[in-house]
């Protein structure tokens, strides 16, 4: 798994990752995202994983949800809105990224899933 994460200017931070999925490296991966926001002040997060194969099981998915939370808690940016850009393979796909984003709410975090960049590039925009 590879990824890059950019201050694109104002308060959005981009981040992209491919290749094949890794539990260690997306840990990585989101703590450097969390510092880019810490460091620039940012609001919004943009990542992009269209190019990332994964395929997690649900308690995956939802263990991921818990412990972006937690993560987020410590840097004290829960409220930091984030939109999650993925490849739209199949109905599992779908339903695994529903599932994704409602544990993530649930939890309080400001987070949507999309299939679209500019749908969510719009969604981070709004106030």
């Amino acid at each position: 798994m590879e990824y890059s994460i950019q201050h694109a200017g104002g308060n959005l931070i981009i981040a992209t990752a491919s290749g094949d999925w890794d539990q260690v490296t997306d840990k990585t991966m989101l703590l450097e995202i969390m510092k880019a926001v810490d460091a620039s002040n940012s609001r919004r997060v943009l990542l992009d994983v269209r190019q990332l194969h994964f395929d997690l099981a649900t308690l995956q998915i939802f263990e991921r949800a818990v412990e972006l939370r937690q993560q987020r808690g410590e840097f004290g940016r829960t409220s930091t809105k984030a939109a999650l850009v993925y490849p739209s393979t199949g109905k599992k796909m779908d339903e695994d990224m529903a599932f994704f984003e409602t544990a993530a709410r649930n939890r309080g975090l400001p987070y949507r899933t999309f299939k679209d960049m500019e749908q969510a590039r719009a969604w981070l925009m709004e106030d």
